[in-house]
């Protein structure tokens, strides 16, 4: 049994490290991990507002997810808040939250865990 300890540790030591597709944009980010996105180190704090309607529910409004994030690059590091689809302009890029996942559905309550980022930086 002690043989696997090692790699129970391995296991726990990855779980904390940001997953990079091959073009670059990270993908599966948590709450509390770093994307490093077009020079940038996004790393998304909490959730303002989820307000997407569920998958297996019928709504007038589509909804919106608002995102609190700490943006670092060029020696400085600021907060901002992202709005899913929206760009915010920061040091002549644009930051876009480009996903968000899980879907909600009606009969299930998300929490901060759940939740999965990506990011892109346009020109």
């Amino acid at each position: 049994m002690t043989h696997l300890r090692p790699a129970f540790a391995m296991v726990l030591l990855l779980g904390g490290c940001t997953t990079v597709s091959p073009t670059g944009r990270p993908d599966n980010v948590r709450i509390g991990q770093v994307a490093h996105v077009g020079g940038l180190r996004v790393t998304p704090e909490s959730v303002i507002e989820d307000s997407r309607c569920p998958m297996n529910a019928r709504c007038v409004w589509a909804g919106r997810v608002r995102l609190r994030v700490t943006v670092g690059g060029e020696g400085k590091a600021e907060r901002r808040q992202l709005t899913l689809g929206e760009p915010s302009i920061l040091n002549g890029h644009a930051l876009v939250l480009t996903s968000v996942r899980p879907d909600r559905m009606a009969n299930r309550a998300l929490t901060p865990k759940d939740y999965r980022f990506d990011f892109e930086v346009r020109q």
